[in-house]
């Protein structure tokens, strides 16, 4: 999905991202020309608000599985954030991740990477810290997931 892919529309690329992560992605919308906004679902823990520009991820805003991704009006709310500590600190962490795996003359290996670093969170409450071995850490499980080996890790531990 290098240079040839630069001159495709937003939703022939989206596809193409689909195609990547089939189960991930439950809904997708277009409210601009170049760019896109969908959410990714992560089995019955959470749901990530992915807003792309091209084929560039801008942002992304991680809510729980069972919180609403929607405005009152019905269109996807991209500026609220969750209404859990929990989800805070993984939008921060993916925030994070995007600004660590950006390399812009290769946008689909920034989309590859984003999206095998977030389904790591698919064990979010299941996976203790690396470091202290502990589930929960002031009520937190391990928020923090390392970019090269994905190993779970408290705020305080991952120092």
């Amino acid at each position: 999905m290098g240079p040839q892919f630069l001159g495709l529309s937003p939703l022939v690329k989206h596809l193409l991202i689909r195609t990547m992560f089939p189960s991930w992605i439950t809904h997708s919308h277009f409210p601009f020309p170049s760019g896109s906004l969908s959410i990714v679902t992560l089995g019955k823990v959470l749901k990530v608000i992915v807003v792309m520009r091209s084929l560039f991820i801008d942002r992304t805003i991680v809510k729980g599985y069972n919180e609403n991704v929607y405005t009152e009006d019905g269109k996807l709310d991209i500026w609220s954030k969750s209404n859990y500590q929990v989800f805070q600190k993984v939008t921060d962490h993916a925030t994070t991740a995007l600004l660590h795996y950006q390399l812009p003359q290769m946008p689909d290996v920034v989309v590859r990477s984003f999206m095998t670093w977030l389904r790591s969170y698919i064990k979010l409450f299941q996976a203790p810290c690396q470091r202290c071995g502990k589930f929960l850490q002031d009520g937190l499980p391990p928020t923090w997931r390392d970019f090269r080996t994905l190993e779970a890790f408290h705020d305080t531990c991952r120092q």
